[in-house]
């Protein structure tokens, strides 16, 4: 271990004894997590210190500007948190910033109303917009034995094309699971040396369209693709310790969940999306008939309403709205059943969570610039490969515009 890493792997350590979850993922030298784990919990007095020590250390004796940027950013979020759990509870906006290195802010109603302008027209008929959606998204649920089936078939494919694209680590492997009773729909638990185990959460029925951009999102090219190429390339190759643990709460999430959220694009074109379901995908699941052009349509104009989660996060926790008001709130814009309402009522109340929620919506607006136009690709690949934090993104995104403006006149 280098010495910095060192002493970031005992911070997040330490940091899991006062706030369990806070990492996600460790795969470092086990003795220093027993270690750790065997003693008394580390004072937050004291770890607020070590924060301040280690962002000094990293001032001084980082020479790469990246790995540099990156650390700072993670370990004042590991400082925010100290900051937090000492009794010094920040607004819930400055929260999201220190934790996250993003600033949220409530989307457009009109965004939401525009949607279900498309949805009305694409879905027709007597009833509500809600009942009509609500109906058409019965169509897709998966009979219980067929969710493993169905969702390992997507699995294969979306791995198939990943392995075209990146160069997956050899020993890379991956199981699904079937659980219940979480506040999440899926869940990706890194477990090191390059495996995964993915969690599907059947508190709600379970469906087919979820199946691609849920696996993309969780396996190939996402969370698994990335924590896989990340632990070969900066942890096993260059040594990086800081990189043998994940952090929930920190800057990395954002980019991890951008990456993620703009998976399946970066694998497949809508024609050759299309062709996958109507061939192989929703045939297995059993909806031979199901209209696929109209589904695709479907989903992308509902794509409009993700912002409606982080707008229910401020509505409850910094306007201080009533829960009943915020969970009717996401029935009316989110075109939610009570039960999926309330499913993400517990997401966002729940204390690891209520910040996380803005790191979908904003982490894949921000990365989708660099994923559009001929070095969508490479700039993904570099995404998966090397560290970020968001405002390190913004930076790379300014720098790259006047060339870009330049190549264009």
């Amino acid at each position: 271990m280098d010495e910095i890493g060192g002493r970031y792997l005992q911070l997040a350590l330490h940091l899991d004894r006062h706030f369990e979850g806070f990492v996600d993922a460790y795969f470092g030298p086990p003795e220093l997590r027993a270690e750790i784990q065997a003693g008394n919990p580390r004072s937050l007095e004291a770890l607020a210190d070590d924060a301040r020590q280690l962002l000094d250390v990293i001032e001084a004796d980082v020479p790469d500007v990246q790995r540099k940027g990156f650390l700072a950013k993670q370990v004042q979020a590991m400082a925010a948190v100290i900051n937090n759990l000492s009794g010094h509870q920040v607004e819930f906006v400055q929260e999201v910033e220190l934790y996250f290195d993003i600033t949220p802010a409530m989307v457009d109603e009109a965004t939401f109303e525009a949607a279900h302008a498309e949805l009305d027209e694409i879905l027709p008929g007597d009833g509500s917009l809600i009942e009509r959606s609500v109906a058409w998204r019965e169509k897709l649920y998966l009979e219980p034995s067929k969710i493993l089936p169905v969702f390992e078939l997507a699995l294969r494919e979306t791995r198939r094309r990943t392995q075209k694209l990146f160069d997956l680590p050899p020993r890379e492997a991956l199981t699904l699971h079937l659980v219940e009773d979480e506040p999440w729909g899926a869940y990706n638990w890194y477990l090191g040396e390059f495996r995964s185990r993915i969690d599907l959460n059947t508190d709600l029925p379970v469906r087919a369209d979820w199946a691609v951009p849920l696996i993309a999102h969780e396996a190939y090219p996402g969370h698994h693709t990335e924590h896989a190429i990340k632990e070969q390339r900066l942890y096993r190759r260059l040594g990086r310790t800081e990189h043998a643990v994940q952090l929930l709460l920190a800057p990395e999430s954002v980019i991890a969940e951008g990456i993620a959220d703009n998976a399946q694009q970066v694998l497949f074109d809508d024609s050759e999306l299309e062709a996958f379901l109507r061939d192989q995908l929703y045939p297995l699941a059993g909806l031979e008939e199901l209209d696929v052009e109209k589904q695709l349509r479907l989903g992308r104009a509902t794509e409009a309403l993700t912002g409606v989660s982080g707008n229910a996060a401020l509505l409850l926790h910094h306007e201080g709205r009533a829960p009943e008001e915020v969970q009717a709130y996401m029935e009316h814009y989110g075109l939610r059943t009570p039960e999926e309402a309330s499913h993400s009522m517990r997401f966002l109340t729940n204390p690891l969570f209520r910040s996380y929620v803005f790191n979908y919506a904003m982490g894949k607006a921000l990365l989708a610039p660099l994923l559009d136009g001929p070095d969508a690709l490479a700039n993904f690949e570099r995404l998966l490969s090397e560290p970020y934090a968001p405002s390190q993104v913004r930076l790379w995104l300014a720098q790259s515009s006047p060339k870009q403006s330049s190549e264009g006149a």
